[in-house]
């Protein structure tokens, strides 16, 4: 009796940690969600307002262009053109007013610098032969300029300006009728790209409105969060407080006469009464993170076919990033409810030839790893819950087969050995293995030994083989060492053998 308490309290452990795990993922996937959506919305705020610029810029170049340019007073800050060499350059009107021709480039270097000084917005129209030489091109303008040569047509980029994050959008000019009348001797196609525009927008304005609308959601997720978290003390709290109930309830035992035992019983269905709500808790969270982790999957594989086109690379490689952890994330859950259905299962003992199940499930996992052997020694007929048996054997061959696909010859061996009066089951392969000082982490929830670069999986299954094990009364554990395979041990249990 005093084991069936401590395997309760286990149980209210583990269910409790499931729950406050499922609940946090959630809360902590909203938030990530609405963070990109602010991020993203971040730069395409800034992508707009530069484009809109630079647009701007080129309509006002275009308008000056064609028109020939624009006479205009000089002042000390803006002087002649030295740049302009044209033989009409200076003209006196008939009032004695001393005016200047400025061609579209000057023209919209002032117009941007004094957009810069009233808006932060920071404008250049540059190109790779500049006449003027506040048009020579930054590092980053030569690389657009020249990819602009090979057919590109729109750069973006964020990066640091004075200490500050700026989102830098360029686009190509392209050689017009008018251009040739100042760069008469560029030797370049009318329709050739002659330079480009650049606008450089500081992200701090829309990143403060971002991050407003971040605390909000931070806030409101925080308040929903403790609220699920106070529902899963509360019932984990009360589990304890039933567990705590019931020892009591068994020191009265001894000293009560037999009168009592229907009150121990109550209490006892209390308690398995509340097992179950917080084994049904946890199974529900894992099973509805399952609609809006669909919905994440399938709207990312939408934009992605969709919206391909107008996608930047960064952009399909981010939604690519959410369409691989989603789906890593789904089999976690998988993992999660196959963990918790492992628990919640009754146990229905028959007759099993393990020998045969043995053997079935082998020809099964050699679909995934053809080149590998499988030995099986004779195995006996025991009694023990076909299903949960087929699944261990199931999850110890799947993984020696995995850790073994690496080396020249893989080879599984599947046996049975009798050692202390008791049969001892093993799956042994000529895999990877791994250090024993590691060995305590092999059979807890999401715990892994090796990367899952390496070796994918979710670190679940071996926590399912231990759940199924322990419930047919046995025990596992493992044997091994770095480069030398490892072997898995298992019993069923005194009364699994017929």
């Amino acid at each position: 009796m005093e084991s069936d308490i401590k395997a309760s309290r286990r149980h209210v452990r583990i269910n409790g940690v499931l729950a406050s795990v499922c609940w946090t993922l959630i809360i902590v996937l909203s938030l990530a969600w609405n963070a990109y959506q602010q991020r993203k919305g971040v730069m395409e705020f800034a992508r707009i307002q530069a484009e809109a610029n630079i647009n701007k810029d080129i309509a006002f170049r275009r308008w000056a262009t064609a028109h020939g340019g624009v006479y205009v007073r000089p002042t000390d800050k803006w002087p002649p053109d030295q740049y302009l060499t044209l033989p009409d350059r200076d003209v006196v009107t008939t009032g004695g007013m001393q005016l200047s021709l400025i061609n579209p480039a000057y023209m919209m270097r002032q117009i941007m610098e004094g957009y810069a000084e009233q808006y932060g917005v920071k404008g250049h129209i540059t190109g790779l032969s500049p006449i003027n030489p506040h048009n020579v091109p930054d590092a980053w303008e030569r690389r657009v300029l020249e990819s602009f040569i090979m057919g590109a047509t729109h750069a973006a980029e964020t990066s640091e300006i004075d200490g500050k994050p700026h989102l830098r959008v360029m686009l190509p000019m392209y050689v017009e009728g008018g251009c040739l009348k100042c760069h008469v001797d560029a030797g370049s196609d009318k329709a050739g790209v002659q330079g480009g525009v650049s606008v450089s927008v500081p992200l701090a304005p829309f990143e403060e409105t971002a991050a407003q609308e971040l605390r909000i959601a931070f806030g409101t997720h925080g308040g929903i969060w403790l609220v699920g978290m106070a529902g899963i003390v509360a019932v984990s709290r009360r589990a304890r407080q039933r567990d705590d109930e019931r020892e009591k309830a068994q020191r009265e035992i001894s000293e009560l006469n037999a009168s009592l035992e229907r009150r121990v019983a109550e209490r006892t269905a209390d308690l398995e009464r509340a097992n179950r709500e917080l084994e049904s808790f946890s199974y529900t969270i894992s099973h509805d993170l399952r609609a809006p982790l669909r919905a994440i999957n399938g709207f990312a594989h939408l934009l992605i076919e969709g919206e391909g086109g107008r996608l930047s690379e960064e952009g399909k490689r981010m939604f690519g990033r959410i369409v691989h952890n989603s789906n890593r994330l789904g089999e976690l859950i998988d993992d999660v409810l196959e963990y918790s259905r492992a628990g919640r299962v009754a146990l229905v003992k028959v007759e099993v030839d393990l020998d045969r199940l043995a053997r079935m499930v082998a020809l099964e996992q050699l679909e995934s790893c053809p080149v590998a052997a499988v030995d099986i020694a004779a195995l006996p007929t025991v009694q023990g819950d076909e299903t949960m048996l087929r699944q261990v054997f199931a999850n110890l061959l799947g993984n020696a087969l995995k850790f073994s696909a690496g080396v020249l010859q893989p080879r599984v061996e599947i046996g049975v050995q009798g050692r202390e009066g008791r049969r001892i089951y093993y799956v042994r392969d000529n895999g990877v293995g791994f250090d024993m000082n590691y060995a305590d982490k092999l059979f807890g929830m999401f715990q892994r030994i090796h990367s899952e670069a390496q070796y994918p999986g979710t670190g679940v299954g071996l926590a399912i083989v231990q759940r199924l094990v322990e419930r047919h009364g046995g025990e596992v554990w493992a044997e091994s060492a770095p480069g030398f395979g490892a072997t898995f041990y298992f019993t069923l249990g005194a009364e699994s053998t017929p």
